[in-house]
């Protein structure tokens, strides 16, 4: 692919939907092992962000012949955030509204979670919760990946 064919949305793009998967699959993993109601377990999922957003990150790095803007970077942290946390939300307002809808109350009797919530809430919550951590987990990787000294090596 040449290297104007490749884009950091594309990247995060694709990343953002690996990482949603993985989401959703860590949830259904959970529920099939009876430990769905058990948020303080879903947190463990940060694991898939941070893992998706560096090699994400990486990936733009290599394609782009090591050179990386750091504006791209916390873009494609954001953008895979947001992606992510898009195809969770959307698969719970699935999950709450026909699967188990017991579920929603679940929450609301958690500590993690306002009485009030709502599926609108909960998609929205969902949202800016791997959002604001995609781009704070961006941030971190930049550190790394900006640096000059952070060359790709070539394979021989």
């Amino acid at each position: 692919m040449a290297l104007s064919k490749i884009t950091y949305q594309k990247v995060s793009l694709k990343y953002g939907i690996f990482v949603g998967i993985a989401h959703v699959l860590f949830f259904l993993i959970m529920r099939l092992l009876n430990l769905q109601n058990r948020v303080e377990l879903s947190f463990l999922s940060a694991v898939f962000l941070i893992v998706g957003i560096t090699v994400a990150i990486s990936q733009f790095k290599k394609a782009k012949g090591g050179n990386i803007n750091y504006f791209q970077g916390l873009a494609i942290g954001a953008t895979t955030g947001v992606v992510s946390s898009t195809i969770l939300a959307l698969f719970l307002v699935v999950y709450v509204t026909v699967l188990d809808t017991a579920y929603l109350a679940n929450l609301q009797s958690s500590s993690l979670f306002p009485v009030s919530l709502s599926t609108l809430s909960l998609f929205v919550l969902t949202i800016i919760y791997g959002t604001i951590p995609g781009f704070l987990m961006a941030f971190v990787a930049m550190q790394w990946f900006k640096r000059a000294d952070h060359a790709i090596p070539e394979r021989i």
